[in-house]
């Protein structure tokens, strides 16, 4: 039967219309909207139930076009009105569309703008109408046929653009959410994003939420351009978070690879990673308990730095968030053990864990030393496999030579665990990785995820080379068209478009004598600077709602006199007392260090839209699909191959 969520997107809609509002004050809406569940479809009817937004119901027949719609909540049948409920499916394969099967079409009702949707993409079906459904997809109301929307989920793994870092948000075919890291924090972050803003859209625009559930956050390591997007995340309370449109968090657990960052306390400790014994690392971090003693200074055992203010927060503010450590016993690999799993018999979908590995040392389990801090840090990330059906995906941290070989030697002839359709790229293409581990790998499909200006020249061109000549080779006779290997990055499929200032226009300024007069600076002379660009994008929509065509065009006139006078007479006053404009900025260059410059506005150049690098991966199991979005924004690049296991 289908499943329903509780929205109410006509209401909202009602309630905002025509007020000065922000995304924060609809999800406010959105937390304290209720409704009735009745016995009968009668508004006179018994109340069963007060539903709110955001709870689930059974839709035994589905959304239809009538008033009521009929659902089952905790096994008690009733009904609600039908725009207080939506009914959830996903986009399937249009089997009739020999050409582009993988994405459909949203007919939307302003023929300006086109909106592919993607196969697998959540569709929320507010009417159904014989074969067409009124659907919100994407954040985007439109209409879709009925033989385009599906009731099974996908495995759907989404690789973050987060720059130099990881972020991978995964939603499982039962609807679990997995964030594994989430890359550097904002203030690091030349685009001023990172996973926590991605996930905050995916909850927000995408579900229509004003809550973000995440059943694991994961850490693969503790280093800062994996964490640094979690922390935003979790440091505030998300109601006053300003960067966040949702305004509620609830993360059920924390997943961890075991080593911190520790207060040095003598002798046996190394490079801050805690106390070592038979050359391994013997103090590895556990559950939420073992977190709250250590955030104290006079604990035996003291966590640092900044990864103690990361588990601080979240202690802090997620205070049923459970933590737990993932790893695999080399003990185990020996004995032939399956391996271990996070969520077992819980999914179609198992979640392997592969690394770290670690050994037993005295009862305890304990992490090899493999070299300096970074080495360590890095080579003992967590390891994932996501085998669903046919089909597995390989998400590996930032796994180094070091790791990979003493990884190669732990499992012995049972490497071939690592095999893969899809990996997600150690380290982020960096060169300090091991071939011949590569080859035991041998994905159909690999992402890369790397950022611009990072200082350590990500990712290196003889890694993209490996990537391909050690993948899985694919090769389509008939259309004489190599299927795989596919190599993707990030800082590819990222893109910006720049733009030529013309003038910055300034409305009600006040000049301390107390006139308000609009005014303007000029980037351009006046002579170079079309009248197209004197509008406001408010002008340019007020104008287009005139529906005569002499109204307009003298409406238009006027505006564009107003503006032609205002230009020349700044123009002639810049000119007269020399007055200069300059951008006065900061940026981040090689991760860490912000600096602060100043740019003259004339003939300047700014960026008008930063193309995100995100890639879709989504399987059913039997086929995988990796797809980025094409620069304008509308389409999709494709493409499949089969799942091979």
């Amino acid at each position: 039967m289908a499943q329903g969520w509780i929205r109410a997107y006509s209401d909202e809609y009602r309630f905002f219309k025509d007020k000065t509002y922000s995304r924060k004050d609809k999800s406010f809406f959105r937390k304290d909207f209720t409704t009735s569940f009745h016995l009968t479809a009668n508004e006179n009817a018994a109340v069963l139930k007060t539903l709110h937004w955001g709870d689930e119901l059974i839709l035994p027949d589905g959304i239809g076009s009538d008033d009521w719609t009929r659902g089952i909540v905790d096994g008690q049948e009733g009904f609600l009105k039908r725009w207080h409920v939506v009914e959830i499916g996903y986009l399937a394969k249009d089997v009739d569309d020999n050409k582009t099967p993988y994405t459909s079409r949203l007919q939307l009702s302003d023929n300006e703008y086109r909106k592919d949707l993607l196969w697998g993409d959540l569709i929320q079906i507010t009417k159904r109408e014989n074969d067409l459904c009124s659907v919100r997809a994407r954040g985007w109301f439109g209409k879709l046929s009925s033989h385009l929307i599906g009731e099974t989920a996908l495995l759907n793994i989404n690789f973050i653009d987060v720059g130099q870092g990881d972020g991978v948000l995964i939603r499982f075919p039962e609807g679990r959410h997995m964030l594994l890291d989430g890359g550097l924090p904002r203030a690091n972050q030349q685009t001023g994003k990172n996973g926590a803003d991605f996930v905050d859209w995916k909850f927000f625009f995408d579900y229509g939420h004003y809550k973000i559930q995440l059943d694991s956050m994961m850490a693969s390591h503790c280093d800062s351009d994996h964490y640094g997007g979690l922390w935003d995340l979790v440091k505030k309370d998300p109601e006053t978070d300003l960067e966040l449109d949702c305004i509620d968090l609830k993360i059920g657990e924390f997943h961890h690879a075991g080593l911190s960052t520790w207060v040095d306390k003598g002798d046996t400790h190394k490079d801050g990673l805690g106390p070592k014994k038979s050359s391994h690392f013997t103090r590895l971090l556990n559950d939420r308990q073992d977190a709250i003693s250590c955030l104290d200074p006079d604990n035996q055992d003291t966590l640092s730095g900044h990864w103690k203010s990361f588990l601080k927060d979240i202690i802090e503010e997620l205070p049923e968030t459970t933590f737990n450590r993932v790893g695999v016993t080399s003990e185990s690999l020996k004995a032939g053990q399956d391996l271990p799993e996070i969520w077992p018999n819980t999914s179609d979908c198992k979640i392997k864990v592969l690394a770290p590995v670690t050994k037993n040392v005295d009862g305890q389990p304990a992490l090899k030393d493999l070299g300096n801090s970074g080495v360590n840090k890095n080579g003992h990330s967590i390891c994932l496999r996501l085998n669903y059906h046919n089909a597995q995906i390989l998400l590996t941290g930032d796994l180094n030579k070091a790791s990979m070989d003493f990884i190669s030697e732990a499992y012995g002839d049972r490497i071939s665990s690592f095999n893969c359709d899809v990996a997600k790229a150690c380290h982020h293409g960096s060169h300090d990785i091991s071939y011949k581990f590569l080859q035991h790998i041998n994905a159909g499909a690999t992402i890369i995820s790397s950022g611009d200006a990072e200082g350590y020249a990500h990712p290196r061109p003889e890694v993209v080379a490996a990537s391909a000549v050690t993948g899985h080779v694919d090769i389509d006779p008939v259309k004489d068209r190599l299927v795989t290997p596919l190599v993707y990055m990030t800082e590819i499929e990222r893109s910006v478009s720049l733009g030529k200032v013309t003038h910055i226009k300034m409305r009600n300024f006040h000049d301390g004598n107390g006139n308000v007069n609009d005014k303007a600076l000029l980037a351009l002379n006046k002579a170079e600077i079309s009248k197209a660009s004197y509008l406001s994008t408010d002008e340019k929509e007020a104008l287009n709602a005139i529906q005569d065509l002499n109204e307009k065009k003298a409406h238009r006139e006027a505006l564009e006199e107003r503006e032609k006078t205002l230009l020349e007479t700044m123009e002639l006053e810049s000119r007269q007392f020399e007055t200069r404009s300059d951008f006065h900025f900061k940026t981040v260059h090689q991760l860490f260090t912000i600096s602060y410059a100043t740019k003259p506005l004339e003939r300047s150049r700014i960026l008008t839209k930063n193309h995100y690098g995100l890639v879709n991966v989504r399987t059913d199991g039997e086929t995988i699909m990796c797809a980025t979005m094409e620069e304008e924004g509308a389409g999709w690049t494709i493409h499949t191959f089969p799942a091979r296991f």
